[in-house]
């Protein structure tokens, strides 16, 4: 084998070691190449009534309010409390289902993650769930999954959360659409979105 072969196949090797698996994720470090994490610290208590809200390198929508930067206390009845402690997040305002979409200004991203956590009837015994789907550019369905929140972050707990996401073999995702009753994100972390192959010729 010369210089260069072994040169090629340790670089392949080291690409392949290194490259992330397509399918759900419960991690936010299981997005890849990760440069940009939208936390809401920059707001305090913004309202949306329904409609869209910027950030660098995207958008959120929803048909129903929503608050961005929310740092009160919020009452997720079997699931705790979140906010204080100077945490600010996102927290869907409605009664009943909701969705948020996340899109990235015409651009496409790899992979996408956040925390979260849902309301839930106290002393129920029934799961919390939210539902996550991610799209392409032609809003084609390209994954999805559920998560369910078992009662047992209790009470007493503040601040408690799960994490969950979604890599793509490609920089495909164009939107995010997250479901569920109650809920509250954080920490949304996405790879920086790129423009569509075709934009570049």
């Amino acid at each position: 084998m010369n210089k260069f072969s072994l040169i090629a196949g340790l670089l392949l090797a080291s690409t392949a070691a290194t490259a992330q698996a397509a399918g759900t994720i419960d991690s936010l470090a299981g997005v890849p190449a990760t440069s940009q994490v939208l936390n809401f610290e920059n707001e305090d208590g913004l309202i949306v009534g329904g409609g869209s809200y910027a950030f660098g390198g995207g958008s959120l929508s929803s048909a129903l309010q929503y608050t961005v930067g929310q740092s009160f206390g919020v009452d997720l009845g079997e699931n705790g409390l979140w906010g204080g402690n100077g945490n600010h997040f996102l927290s869907f305002d409605n009664i009943g289902a909701q969705t948020l979409d996340v899109s990235f200004n015409g651009q496409t991203t790899r992979g996408f993650a956040f925390d979260f956590s849902a309301w839930q009837e106290p002393g129920s015994t029934t799961p919390a769930q939210i539902s996550v789907s991610y799209f392409d550019t032609d809003n084609n369905l390209i994954g999805t999954h559920a998560k369910t929140i078992a009662p047992s972050l209790g009470w007493e707990s503040y601040n408690s959360f799960l994490t969950t996401g979604f890599v793509s073999d490609s920089a495909n995702i164009a939107r995010v659409s997250i479901s569920g009753d109650g809920v509250v994100l954080d920490n949304l972390t996405f790879t920086t979105p790129v423009p569509e192959p075709e934009t570049y010729a």
